[in-house]
């Protein structure tokens, strides 16, 4: 009989560790990632306590365990950050930590699958970086290369494909000039006043190579027409031009247009002498003009996107700077 105690609690002790140890490898199981690495996959929620802090899980998937970190997500956004508490039955109990969004937070109700991130769900919702192609980097041979669109057009990405005609890429050139604005004294004194025109222009390339351009340029005449007397020139000029590619980064824009003169000197004419307010009034008259223009603008580039910038045409001879974006 003393033998057959031995042997029972023997057994006793052999079939309680099995279970004990299957227990432990079941809460493994359910603790640990399936093997393919996925975290994400979808479950229902049945029960949503009444502060909404305590929900309750369906563990279809077999992959939560207690003290398992998660995240609830609905088409893919997130809503919240929780931890399980329990699992039962087939079933998980988890608390709220964290609110991602108020928005996707008031959209969870009972009975709705939703979606469990399990972990770090810093990459959720996050698409891979694109992979680079610096293949195109190996066409940059000289300093050359920087000033042409051939290492981007050819590329396969073909950013610029739709631009690949233009001799100027971007759409847009700015610039600041400056010219020297000539007034005809009056007819008693002879020969001619000059004065300093600063302008500013403003190109945009609306089809390949066709650009539509206006120019604004101001100019103080300072004792004109009479000592004492200052006459403020105002030129405005609408342009139409073509782009030419030339040699050495330069480009040649032929263009026709339209000008005008506007003056305003209102101490002009109210001298003492109605001989010499007549010739003050004329010399004004003589600068007030208008009428159609053409010429030709020059651009050579100094380094990508900054130009020297000249024009020579009917209506005005001047220098500047210009930039291209």
């Amino acid at each position: 009989m003393k033998y057959f105690s031995v042997i029972f609690v023997y057994l006793l002790l052999v079939m309680s560790g099995s279970v004990f140890a299957q227990s432990l490898v079941e809460d493994a199981n359910l603790s640990t990632p399936t093997e393919n690495g996925e975290n994400t996959f979808t479950e229902t929620i049945k029960i949503i306590s009444s502060s909404k802090k305590i929900f309750i899980l369906t563990n279809n998937n077999q992959q939560l365990g207690p003290g398992d970190f998660v995240s609830l997500a609905l088409d893919n956004n997130l809503a919240a950050r929780a931890v399980v508490a329990k699992t039962h039955q087939g079933q998980v109990g988890i608390k709220i930590l964290k609110i991602y969004s108020l928005t996707q937070w008031g959209r969870l109700r009972r009975d709705q699958e939703v979606q469990i991130i399990k972990g770090d769900d810093s990459m959720f919702g996050k698409k891979a970086a694109p992979v680079v192609d610096e293949s195109a980097t190996a066409k940059i041979k000289s300093e050359d290369d920087l000033y042409t669109g051939d290492v981007v057009v050819d590329d396969e990405i073909g950013v610029f494909e739709d631009n690949k005609n233009r001799h100027i890429k971007p759409d847009n050139l700015v610039a600041l000039t400056g010219a020297f604005l000539e007034a005809s004294e009056v007819e008693s004194k002879g020969g001619k006043v000059r004065a300093n025109e600063f302008g500013i222009s403003w190109a945009y390339q609306f089809s390949d190579n066709y650009f539509i351009e206006g120019l604004y340029g101001r100019a103080m005449i300072d004792d004109f027409p009479a000592g004492g007397v200052q006459t403020l020139v105002n030129h405005m000029t609408a342009r139409l031009k073509y782009n030419f590619k030339g040699p050495l980064y330069t480009f040649f824009m032929p263009y026709i247009g339209y000008h005008t003169y506007t003056v305003s000197s209102p101490d002009a004419g109210n001298g003492t002498s109605s001989t010499a307010n007549a010739e003050e009034l004329d010399a004004i008259n003589k600068l007030k003009k208008s009428g159609p223009v053409f010429g030709v603008t020059a651009l050579r580039r100094l380094v990508p996107g900054w130009f020297i910038k000249a024009d020579l045409g009917s209506d005005i001879i001047n220098v500047g700077f210009a930039i291209e974006f």
